[in-house]
C-alpha cells in the first residue's frame, strides 16, 4: 500500500489460530468422531486422541505435515444465538436458516499455525501469509471429514464471518468450488444504495491479504458478488498480490483502479476500494 496515503492502517499480519464450527442438530457421539477423522484418505500419519483431563476436548496429530489440531466437542447451541445472526445473505436462508436456528450441538476446530518436525523446517521459511494457508489446508481437511458425520446443518466460519447452510457446504466440501475449501474462509456481502451496488470481503485479512470492498458499482450484483469472489480466490489460492493505484481485472477488457483505504467494518484493518 501506498506510502503517500496517511489514512491507511499499517497492520502488520501475522499467523493466527483457524477457526471454524461445524453445526449440528445433535452432537455426534466422541468415538464417531475419532473414527470419522482417523479415516480422512492418504498416508497422512492422522492420530486423534482425548486430551486427558479435558471432556469434549480431541487432540488430532497429522504425521505428514507436523501439523496439531484441537476439535471441540459442545453439546450446546452457539451462544447468544450467534450463528444464525451471521447467516450469509446467499447461501444461509429460508430453511437453511431454519436448521441453524435448530442446532443443538457443534464440534469447534482449531488450528494454530504452528509445526514440528521436517515441516516445522519447511514451514520456517514460509512468509506469514504462506504459513496461514498451510494451517488453513489442514483446518478444511478436517472440516471436509467431518462434514460427512450424520446430522451437520451448517457450518460457522470463524475467519469469514459467516454461517454457511448444509447445502452451500455440500457443495463446498465436494469440491464444487475446487479441492481447497476456500469458500468457508472468505465472504462476499452486498447492500443496495441509492445508485448501484456496494460489497466487501470479509476473511481475506485473516488470510494475510487486504480486504476488497466496493462503492456504488455499476455492474449488476450477481457480477459483483462474483468478481469480489473471484478475486479472492486468485488472492488466497495463487497467492497474488495488489497495490496501491493497481489497475487490475480478470480479463483485458475488465480493468479497475485499486486504492488503499481502511475497511468498511474495521477501520484498523487495510482495505482495497476497487474502482467500478
Amino acid at each position: 500500500m501506498s506510502d503517500e496515503n496517511p489514512s491507511v492502517p499499517s497492520a502488520t499480519f501475522e499467523p493466527h489460530l483457524m477457526l471454524g464450527d461445524l453445526l449440528f442438530d445433535e452432537l455426534p457421539a466422541q468415538d464417531d468422531v475419532i473414527a470419522q477423522v482417523s479415516d480422512v484418505p492418504g498416508d497422512l500419519g492422522v492420530t486423534v486422541e482425548p486430551v486427558a483431563g479435558k471432556e469434549g476436548i480431541l487432540e488430532v496429530r497429522i504425521a505428514k505435515f507436523g501439523a496439531t489440531a484441537f476439535l471441540t466437542l459442545i453439546d450446546a447451541p452457539v451462544p447468544d444465538h450467534e450463528a444464525e445472526s451471521n447467516s450469509h445473505q446467499l447461501y444461509c436462508q429460508g430453511e437453511d436458516r431454519d436448521r441453524i436456528s435448530a442446532h443443538k450441538g457443534q464440534i469447534l476446530v482449531a488450528v494454530p499455525p504452528e509445526f514440528t518436525g521436517e515441516s516445522a523446517e519447511e514451514v520456517a521459511g514460509l512468509s506469514a501469509r504462506r504459513t496461514q494457508l498451510v494451517a488453513a489446508r489442514v483446518h478444511g481437511m478436517l472440516t471436509i471429514a467431518l462434514s460427512r458425520l450424520p446430522g451437520v446443518v451448517g457450518y460457522y466460519s470463524g475467519t469469514a464471518a459467516a454461517t454457511f447452510g448444509l447445502p452451500f457446504l455440500q457443495q463446498v466440501v465436494t469440491g464444487q468450488f475446487g479441492s481447497t475449501p476456500w469458500p468457508l474462509w472468505v465472504s462476499a456481502w452486498l447492500r443496495p444504495e441509492a445508485e448501484g451496488f456496494s460489497g466487501y470481503t470479509h476473511g481475506l485479512w485473516a488470510m494475510g491479504h487486504p480486504e476488497l470492498q466496493v462503492v456504488n458499482a455499476s455492474i449488476s450484483p450477481e457480477d459483483l458478488f462474483m468478481y469480489l469472489m473471484d478475486t479472492s480466490a486468485y488472492l488466497v489460492l495463487e497467492e497474488g498480490e495488489f497495490a496501491d493505484g493497481q489497475s487490475t481485472g480478470r480479463n483485458a477488457e475488465e480493468l479497475f483502479t485499486l486504492q488503499a483505504e481502511p475497511w468498511v467494518v474495521d477501520q484498523n484493518v487495510p482495505a482495497f476500494r476497487i474502482g467500478m
